[in-house]
């Protein structure tokens, strides 16, 4: 039909009647259409009802900045060592999120911890919906005394309405309001108790006002309702934070980033809370994971925290010019080495070693492999263990109690894996006297006779491999491995095992099972560097054993051989730094110190024979060489002759030690 048609056409009274309501409807629903996309960030919004079935709206907020923590009180930092990263007294302070564009919702933008409301739902009455638009529309004014009143009206006209009272509690906490906001959040969950989003934002009107329990038990009804809610694990983190239950924050962020990865915000967040527990190894990867997704967490105090861990270099950038020692003529070495000593965890925790060509694609690495000893697939007894410097530690890494039985002159069971600091109770179920003893470097003991029914226990705190044994009866043997941290695997009857979500860095991988000779695990030791892409390690073990036979990694160590390694080590790394390598010397020298000085024993066997303080100069010593092959906190030229001279006074210092020691372990008759 033409316009020309359309004007000579008149219409019927009837035809009117029926236009009037029609078209009036039609420009209410464009005028709240049009307030809505006003008044909503610009994204694409679903109505409400489907918002129950999603984890969060269409518009999900930008990811909160930390603001600068102030710098301890305690006492004054120490010159030319940053600040640790630190969190506020308040840590919802930590987390302010960003001014989301909300339209109406100008106030909250200045708020932390605001999310944004549901959009009205369309299925609810027309003045309703015009309250709550009039409403939303004063609140974009300031004007939140008249705002109320409206929204009183909108619940007079919709009073078993979930979505009326859950925005109205959201403008209330808004203007701090948190016993009005608590109000209608708790009218809104009486209503709708199966809506995670209301439920939610209520554990976040808790959160800010510091109601600690509150929040936490509301954020876990959230959780149950949609275990994927990637937000409200990350601010049930932030709610244990408020009770400085810093483990049970640590578990929330990493639960937050295996649901969502990118998650810039809950990065953040994890490596402060590493940070406070002065786990600045596991912190240092995070803060540079939401610097890369977001670069308004490239906070000041973090810039200098990376640069004290050789993870940005110097000159980078204006905040790294205050990391420059500032030595002083006759002030004591240790006052500057704190950044030295927060730096010396820093092997495997960029995203790109220098020196190294492998690049961090994914934050996590799966590893899988096979073991074979003499071609043959090895038993479930195997053991594959990641290491590194710092020593590793997973969350809520706990010992285990472990209770062996003496069973008709064997150990039951026979071989068992237990957490450093374990505690193991030995029962003996026996007829005959026992009397179970360990010579095993760094967890010997000697329980003496046991009659039938009799127990006893032992605290196991050194990691490594416990060869069991009675006095009475030399044919009964049997093994506890101590591993020193989460990051092991057992392999099964297929010699096979598996890594899963390993934090992509650089370890040492190492394999143990009874049947090695102590060479056999020395020469079978990995220097691996994990980059995000699978990767698939296969033990191929030689050895002289036999199945069957097992054999005490640390029955009468010669200690000699010991130092003869890490003599071997520290050469080779000063011989491979003189000729431009970075990676590799410092491998070496990360080998020399965890594997051989303390995993071999000889760190814990001066310290018990001696003392704490002798054994930890000497690994000190040898840290040092590392450190400065690395370019850490290195204030004078480095030299080839240097460093050899000081390699030559480490190990002849260890040689003596030996020697004294051996005196004292084997005394002349």
């Amino acid at each position: 039909m033409s316009k020309k048609k359309i004007r000579r056409s008149a219409p019927s009274p009837q035809s009117r009647s029926i236009l009037k309501p029609v078209v009036g409807t039609l420009l209410l629903v464009g005028l709240i259409w049009g307030l809505a996309t006003l008044f909503q960030p610009p994204a694409d919004l679903v109505p409400y009802t489907k918002f129950k079935k999603t984890v969060i709206s269409a518009s999900e907020p930008a990811d909160p900045p930390v603001p600068d923590p102030p710098p301890k009180s305690a006492a004054p930092a120490e010159p030319g060592a940053p600040a640790e990263p630190t969190a506020p007294d308040n840590p919802v302070a930590q987390a302010d999120p960003d001014k989301i564009a909300l339209g109406p919702m100008k106030a909250a933008a200045d708020s932390p911890l605001f999310l944004t409301p549901p959009a009205p739902p369309t299925d609810l009455p027309r003045e309703t919906l015009e309250y709550i638009s009039k409403a939303m529309g004063l609140v974009e004014q300031d004007k939140y005394e008249l705002a109320e009143l409206e929204f009183e009206k909108a619940a007079d006209l919709s009073p078993n309405s979930p979505e009326v009272f859950s925005i109205w509690g959201v403008v209330l906490r808004m203007q701090e309001k948190f016993k009005g906001a608590n109000k209608r959040f708790a009218r809104a969950y009486e209503l709708a108790p199966e809506d995670e989003e209301i439920v939610f934002n209520w554990g976040m009107s808790r959160l800010f006002e510091k109601n600690a329990d509150q929040a936490i038990d509301l954020f876990q009804k959230t959780l149950a309702l949609n275990p994927k809610h990637y937000l409200a694990h990350n601010y049930l983190g932030k709610s244990h934070g408020l009770k400085k239950n810093y483990p049970a924050e640590e578990a929330n962020y990493v639960k937050a980033l295996e649901i969502k990865e990118d998650f810039a915000q809950a990065h953040f967040n994890l490596g402060i809370v590493r940070s406070l527990q002065k786990d600045f190894e596991g912190a240092a990867p995070h803060f540079q994971r939401a610097i890369e997704l977001d670069k308004q967490f490239e906070k000041p105090f973090v810039l200098q925290f990376l640069t004290a861990m050789g993870l940005k270099k110097k000159g980078a950038g204006p905040q790294e010019a205050k990391l420059k020692p500032t030595h002083q003529k006759d002030e004591p070495e240790q006052q500057h080495d704190k950044a030295e000593e927060i730096a010396k965890q820093s092997e495997g925790s960029g995203h790109s070693m220098e020196g190294s060509d492998s690049k961090i694609v994914k934050f996590v690495t799966h590893i899988k492999g096979r073991v074979t000893i003499n071609s043959q697939l090895v038993d479930g007894r195997g053991i594959v263990i990641l290491e590194t410097k710092s020593k590793l530690k997973v969350p809520k890494q706990e010992a285990q109690p472990l209770t062996v039985f003496q069973r008709e002159l064997r150990f039951e069971p026979s071989h068992s894996v237990v957490m450093v600091g374990s505690t193991v109770t030995f029962v003996n179920d026996d007829r005959e006297v026992h009397n179970i003893y360990s010579k095993s470097l760094g967890n010997q003991f000697n329980l003496g006779a046991m009659a039938a029914g009799a127990s006893r226990q032992i605290k196991l705190d050194t990691p490594g491999p416990v060869i069991l044994r009675c006095n009475l009866h030399k044919d009964m043997m049997g093994t506890v491995f101590v591993v020193p941290n989460g990051y092991y695997a057992q392999t099964n009857a297929h010699g096979e095992y598996q890594f899963d979500n390993v934090k992509s860095q650089e370890y040492i991988l190492e394999f143990w099972h009874p049947q090695l000779y102590p060479e056999d695990v020395e020469k079978n030791i990995k220097s691996i560097k994990l980059t995000g892409k699978d990767e698939i390690i296969d033990f191929k073990i030689a050895s002289a054993s036999k199945p069957g036979e097992i054999h005490d990694l640390v029955d009468a160590t010669d200690y000699n051989r010991v130092v003869d390694s890490i003599e071997k080590e520290i050469f080779q790394a000063i011989e491979d730094w003189s000729k431009g390598k970075k990676f590799i010397p410092r491998n070496r020298m990360l080998k020399a110190i965890t594997h051989y000085y303390d995993g071999q024993g000889l760190k814990a066997a001066l310290a018990k024979s001696f003392s704490d303080t002798r054994s930890q100069k000497l690994e000190q010593s040898m840290d040092q060489i590392r450190k400065q092959i690395s370019g850490i906190g290195v204030t004078e030229p480095v030299t080839e002759a240097s460093l050899k001279f000081k390699a030559e006074r480490i190990v002849a210092q260890l040689r003596n030690n030996v020697k004294e020691l051996e005196h004292r372990l084997n005394p002349k008759p």
